[in-house]
């Protein structure tokens, strides 16, 4: 099966402040030749911790940062080599969810707003009507009355809101959604029954995570396979039971070790609200 996302050899490095007024910049590497693969329908965790490059990678991915070097194909497209028109039909294919539900929609917009603006923004052709129906769909989807379209974020708990965030990913109809930390800043029930409607729209959609997250537990629910980054750096990769059950890499050793008690659970096996 060819691969939906392919990164090759990512380089992103970032200017540090110059330290006087004559003195040079320096770069900091971030990622250091960072190399993955995710096929349609699968899902990809990275693991690892603050300051490892999971979001510099997640940013790189989405096309939101340039990298120095290395190269993004997404559904056999390189995006950094589209042209801006190139860009923007492409950008249908693939959509973020942010970690913080709170700051990644704007309160002064309507549900409707937030929900329809990718679509006017990457879809030439559509008309009032279509945009209604499908803002009707896609919160049906994630498990909100259409009535939601005419409130405010505001108006939602912080689950709700992520799951508007959710259908915001979905409305473009993607094949390729990156998942920045997603739950991490829910409650812990909450967090089960995100992640279980995650996996419900994946097997309804065909969707392809890329997953980014510090938690394991999250990850050996959620993920097919894992790669684990160390200061920029994949150090192994792998099924993620396997990896979880049989780390090879100390690093990977330590996070494991970390956990202050064993976790269970298998993919695709539905997540638990304590």
């Amino acid at each position: 099966m060819i691969a939906l996302l392919e990164v090759r050899d990512l380089v992103r490095d970032y200017t540090l402040p110059k330290q006087s007024l004559l003195s040079k910049p320096q770069n900091l590497r971030v990622l250091h030749g960072v190399s993955l693969s995710l096929k349609q329908g699968e899902s990809l965790g990275i693991v690892g911790e603050s300051g490892s490059g999971k979001s510099t990678l997640a940013r790189s991915v989405m096309g939101l940062e340039k990298p120095q070097s290395g190269s993004v194909t997404i559904n056999g497209k390189d995006i950094y080599s589209l042209g801006r028109a190139e860009l923007k039909a492409a950008r249908k294919e693939f959509q973020a969810i942010f970690q913080d539900p709170y700051g990644s929609l704007d309160p002064r917009h309507s549900v409707r707003r937030i929900l329809a603006e990718p679509v006017v923004s990457l879809e030439d052709a559509t008309t009032a009507e279509s945009r209604e129906e499908r803002i009707r769909q896609v919160l049906e989807a994630v498990g909100l009355p259409a009535s939601a379209a005419d409130k405010y974020p505001h108006e939602f708990s912080g689950g709700q809101r992520q799951r508007i965030a959710i259908a915001r990913a979905l409305i473009t109809r993607p094949k390729l959604i990156v998942a920045d930390e997603p739950v991490s800043a829910l409650d812990v029930s909450i967090q089960a029954q995100v992640l279980n409607l995650m996996m419900d729209l994946q097997e309804q959609f065909g969707l392809s995570y890329l997953f980014i997250s510090h938690d394991l537990g999250v990850m050996r629910v959620i993920t097919d396979r894992v790669a684990v980054i160390h200061l920029g750096r994949i150090v192994e990769e792998g099924p993620t039971n396997e990896v979880f059950d049989n780390p090879q890499h100390p690093y990977t050793q330590a996070l494991v070790n970390a956990v202050p008690k064993p976790f269970s659970g298998r993919r695709k096996m539905r997540v638990k609200a304590p």
